[in-house]
């Protein structure tokens, strides 16, 4: 995969994993954007009938969000009921998603999230119960993610407010995704970063040419 395309996925990936999951919910708001990109699907080997269906689900989905997390990041009043509605559309999607794909995909799919959001990931329930996380690690990560909340919602209300360019969003998220990604690992000890490390699998495969 060339550096740009890297780079945009990364971007993309950021953006839905910061601004739209603020309670680390279990269903990760980076599904939606993964299972969009071909370079993904190519690698999961989806069917065209596994295309089709998750296509339809990702207009649903978008149909929902885009006017509810717009609003909610403008108007602090209805921001929470925002939140409780997208985690709500995020997580039927995850799970209707979620069953289009094999037992071996969906197992692959996250490893990809681990490869392109890194320690970031480690927001994440199941990813913390995997690595047996304490509760001084838990209570740590969450201190973490509250203040990366935080200041990826005072991005987006800049990006909004038009005072910053989308590059501009882009490379901030992504500072910021990298910068939390470094603090939540080195919350591990030396055995929970060998094995973070070896959950990762293989590196995605390099899209076709079509």
């Amino acid at each position: 995969m060339k550096r740009t395309s890297l780079l945009l996925l990364a971007a993309l990936l950021v953006s839905a994993s910061l601004v739209i999951a603020k309670d680390a919910p279990d269903s990760p708001a980076s599904i939606p954007v993964l299972l969009g990109l071909e370079p993904v699907r190519q690698d999961l080997k989806l069917s065209s009938l596994q295309c089709a269906l998750l296509d339809s689900l990702r207009a649903e989905y978008k149909a929902k969000v885009g006017v509810v997390a717009t609003v909610g990041l403008l108007d602090s009043k209805v921001a929470p009921k925002a939140s409780a509605d997208l985690d709500s559309f995020r997580a039927t999607y995850n799970r209707r998603a979620l069953d289009v794909l094999n037992t071996a995909q969906r197992q692959r799919l996250r490893q990809i999230e681990r490869q392109m959001l890194g320690a970031s990931l480690l927001t994440s329930p199941s990813e913390q119960k995997l690595l047996g996380l304490d509760a001084r690690q838990l209570r740590k990560i969450s201190e973490i993610h509250a203040v990366e909340q935080a200041k990826a919602s005072s991005v987006m209300k800049r990006f909004h407010e038009g005072k910053i360019t989308s590059f501009r969003k882009d490379l901030d998220l992504r500072r910021l995704q990298k910068t939390t990604g470094r603090s939540i690992y080195a919350q591990l000890n030396a055995e929970q970063k060998k094995r973070w490390l070896g959950l990762t699998g293989p590196k995605m495969a390099r899209p076709k040419a079509s």
